[in-house]
C-alpha cells in the first residue's frame, strides 16, 4: 500500500527527505541519479570483503533503447543521489488500541520523507 492509499485520517510527515544514500543502504528497485542517468538497482549481492558492496544495476546509457546491466563493486560508504527510495513503514493510529489499526505502507523517502504519526478518520471525527 502506498501512502496515498492509507485509510482516511491525518498524516504528519516529518523529518527531511533523503538527498543522498550510501551503497550499503540500497535495495532492489531503488532509483538513482548517476551523472544525469537514471540507474535502477536490481538487487543486492553479498560480497566477501568487509566494507565493500556489490550492486546489480540496469540503466539506459545516452537515453537510447539499449538497457545495460552491470554489477558495481563499491565501498559501503559510496554516496549516490536517489530519485526513488521506497521503504515499508508500519503506520499505526496514535489513538487506537496498540496493534488494532496498523498498516504496512510504502513511503518514498526522496519525495515523502517519513511519517511521524497518523490518526485515523474515526478519531479525527471525535475531536
Amino acid at each position: 500500500m502506498r501512502l496515498a492509499d492509507l485509510p482516511a485520517g491525518a498524516v504528519i510527515l516529518t523529518g527531511s527527505v533523503v538527498t543522498a544514500v550510501e551503497a550499503r543502504e540500497l535495495r532492489g528497485d531503488d532509483l538513482l541519479d548517476v551523472n544525469g542517468t537514471a540507474v535502477t538497482v536490481t538487487g543486492t549481492d553479498p560480497h566477501d570483503v568487509p566494507g565493500i558492496t556489490r550492486i546489480p544495476v540496469s540503466y539506459r546509457p545516452y537515453d537510447n533503447d539499449t538497457v545495460r546491466t552491470e554489477r558495481w563493486t563499491v565501498p559501503d560508504t559510496t554516496r549516490f543521489t536517489p530519485r526513488r527510495l521506497l521503504r515499508t513503514n508500519k503506520i499505526t493510529c496514535g489513538l487506537c488500541e496498540p496493534g488494532t489499526n496498523t498498516h504496512d505502507v510504502l513511503i518514498d523517502r526522496v519525495t515523502e520523507g517519513w511519517v511521524q504519526s497518523w490518526v485515523c478518520d474515526a478519531h479525527l471525527r471525535l475531536s
